[in-house]
């Protein structure tokens, strides 16, 4: 898709939802363009964000900034830690304020309705909870994570069963909490013999999004936990399919972890 072509996708898909609007573009350095959107306009607790493309960029970005006060900057890098691993953030700090910047990201190549819409909502979320800190200097806690279905993997486990190990020990990461949308539940994998199982790779910094099928346009079936270790066992062009020690199966952008086709 040209960054045209992204645009006038996204201008469509906010048309046609009553709860996003754009309200502006603007011209930003290096971006092929820069959208102002803002979410949760019906529901009562709309957010302003930003979506852009950088120039010649295969991914968009949905980012939100916040300014926050005195002890509020530790607070709001709990809050980041504590969101999926595909949401980010980045820290400017000044002598009286800090500006906290959350962003996530769509590959091109894998953007849709779905999955765009996901990016808008798991950063209006973020943008909500660092807004709590402006002026407080302590976070606002997050609901209590609710269990997942057994056949639905939560955020911090590959597996729709038990959580895997991750590289480090639990306690130097935080819990994550259960999405804030209802995956797809996956068909029940058949776990690979423990003897066969050799981890290949591990899950980068900033987490990784699995698919069912290597379709981009398929559901998003878990946000696997930085650190994890897997096995890569297929590789389909851009696409690699991967197994946890457990034997849980997915799909996700081999190129993150850069796998050969």
């Amino acid at each position: 898709m040209t960054a045209e072509e992204v645009k006038q996708s996204i201008t469509a898909w906010c048309s046609s939802d009553d709860d996003l609007e754009i309200t502006g573009e603007r011209v930003e350095p290096s971006a092929d363009f820069a959208l102002s959107l803002r979410a949760g306009r019906v529901s009562g607790s709309p957010v302003d964000l930003d979506v852009l493309q950088g120039q010649g960029a295969d991914r968009i970005t949905v980012r939100r900034s916040v300014t926050v006060q005195g002890d509020g900057a530790a607070a709001a890098t709990d809050v980041i830690d504590t969101r999926p691993g595909g949401v980010s953030a980045s820290v400017d700090r000044g002598a009286a304020t800090t500006t906290v910047t959350a962003q996530t990201y769509v590959y091109v190549d894998g953007l849709s309705k779905n999955s765009f819409m996901h990016a808008v909502a798991e950063i209006a979320r973020t943008s909500r909870l660092l807004t709590a800190l402006t002026g407080a200097g302590t976070a606002a806690a997050e609901p209590a994570a609710t269990a997942a279905p057994a056949a639905t993997p939560s955020y911090a486990s590959a597996t729709p069963v038990e959580q895997p190990a991750a590289a480090s020990a639990a306690a130097a990461s935080p819990q994550m909490p259960a999405p804030s949308f209802t995956p797809t539940p996956a068909p029940q994998p058949q776990p690979a013999p423990a003897s066969q199982w050799v981890p290949t790779h591990s899950v980068p910094p900033q987490g990784l999004r699995s698919w069912a099928a290597p379709d981009p346009n398929g559901p998003v079936v878990a946000n696997l936990a930085p650190g994890l270790p897997i096995q890569v066992t297929e590789v389909r062009g851009a696409w690699a399919r991967i197994v946890c020690s457990n034997g849980w199966t997915g799909w996700i952008d081999g190129r993150i972890i850069g796998v050969a086709a």
